[in-house]
């Protein structure tokens, strides 16, 4: 049973979500250290129930948490040779500033396709290193407006199906950005209803010009490529002729991307542009993380503002159904309208 340190909670796991990175590290060792890090449980997305806190949690107000409190949070945070902190496993612990309750409209399963997607995005969006976007908080929307209320700012989120590009959607629109993304035809419903003003097809070969006229007059504050496989030099290519017309934010070209850094891009990005990564736990290390987990998600969930896509599979239930979803997603792996397989832990 794990032991939670000053700023953690331990949760009991009802329900769990596997990513990408889930079967990476499994197949190739990433992150793990040689020396000491196995047995390694891995796992980023949990929901459940909180179990024990921390000295500091209790009392720590927007993320305070209590014995039984329904949550749902990033776990792992401390790297896979850290095995308590895994979400893979019936009993986790994880930062307070990685989580965030949620209301009984919510379930589990529904939770737990959040946690990582969200932080990728947040992470993206909003510090300070990365693009810098202002928070999505009372108060900090203006700065996407004009003098009349207008929203004239708009970022291009590329894949917009995807679940790091769901919650980029709505991170954005909260944050007030209008918002223009990819996603093939039939999913052109599902990012309007995220809040999506323009959805283009990445199939259309004239994708680029399409966007470039689309958002002529708006100030375009970037690229947040939320797919980042093939289609970052193309993101670049955007921002040059927004550049051209007079569409970008301060002259600023940045290409924010979901890929461990830029040497692995492996495309031909133009001149001109930044390509950017930033790493989804370290928002609790700055403003980020509390202005997200412990202020916005809380609040947007319960409110409806906060949508849980995209819509969770559940694949298999127990422990021993972890390996199966985290198969299922390897095998299945390549396009961006993968569904988020779940494993229920009741």
């Amino acid at each position: 049973m794990p032991v939670p340190g000053p700023n953690e909670v331990v949760i009991r796991t009802h329900a769990v979500a596997a990513n990408p990175v889930d079967w990476f590290i499994q197949a190739m060792g990433l992150i793990v250290p040689a020396d000491g890090g196995y047995p390694a449980v891995l796992g980023c997305d949990l929901a459940g129930e909180v179990v024990s806190v921390g000295a500091n949690v209790s009392a720590s107000g927007d993320a305070s948490f209590a014995p039984g409190d329904r949550v749902c949070g990033l776990a792992g945070a401390h790297g896979a040779g850290d095995f308590k902190s895994g979400a893979f496993q019936l009993y986790a612990k994880t930062n307070k500033g990685l989580l965030a309750k949620i209301p009984d409209s919510v379930s589990f399963a529904q939770a737990a396709v959040l946690p990582l997607g969200l932080s990728t995005a947040a992470t993206a969006l909003f510090q300070r290193d990365a693009m810098a976007l202002p928070l999505p908080l009372p108060g900090t929307a203006t700065a996407a407006m004009d003098e009349n209320g207008q929203k004239k700012k708009v970022i291009l989120v590329w894949g917009g199906r995807t679940s790091v590009g769901s919650c980029g959607i709505q991170l954005a629109v909260a944050a007030g950005f209008d918002v223009a993304t990819t996603a093939s035809a039939r999913n052109h419903g599902y990012c309007r209803s995220l809040g999506a003003t323009w959805v283009f097809d990445y199939h259309d070969e004239g994708i680029e010009d399409g966007i470039v006229e689309a958002l002529r007059g708006h100030e375009c504050v970037g690229v947040f490529d939320a797919w980042s496989r093939g289609s970052v030099a193309q993101c670049a290519r955007i921002l040059l002729k927004l550049e051209k017309n007079g569409s970008v934010s301060s002259g600023r070209k940045w290409v924010q991307t979901v890929l461990p850094g830029a040497a692995q891009v492996g495309e031909e990005v133009p001149e001109g542009v930044e390509v950017g990564y930033a790493y989804g736990s370290t928002l609790v290390h700055n403003e980020v993380g509390p202005a997200i987990w412990g202020k916005w998600v809380p609040e947007a969930l319960a409110s409806g503002a906060l949508q849980c896509k995209p819509e969770p599979e559940v694949v298999a239930k127990g422990l021993d159904g972890i390996q199966t979803a985290c198969d299922m997603g390897a095998k299945g792996w390549g396009t961006s309208s993968s569904p988020k397989l779940v494993v229920e832990l009741i």
